[in-house]
C-alpha cells in the first residue's frame, strides 16, 4: 500500500512538474492559482457581507 501511495505520488509529481517548463511557466501557474483562489474567497465573503480581504499577493514573473 505504501508502494502504491509513493508511486502514484511520483506520478503526480512528474505531470506536475511537466506541465511549468520553466521558472517563468510556473509563476504563471501560480499566478493563475491565486486569481482563482481570490475569485472563489471574494464570492464567499460577498454571501456574508464581509469585506476583508484573503491577503494573498500574487507578483508576476518576468
Amino acid at each position: 500500500m505504501k508502494q502504491l501511495l509513493k508511486i502514484c505520488a511520483a506520478m503526480v509529481m512528474m505531470f506536475t512538474l511537466s506541465a511549468c517548463n520553466t521558472i517563468a511557466g510556473l509563476g504563471q501557474d501560480l499566478q493563475n492559482l491565486g486569481s482563482v483562489v481570490d475569485k472563489n474567497t471574494s464570492k464567499k465573503s460577498d454571501s456574508n457581507n464581509d469585506a476583508s480581504n484573503s491577503g494573498v499577493v500574487v507578483t508576476p514573473v518576468k
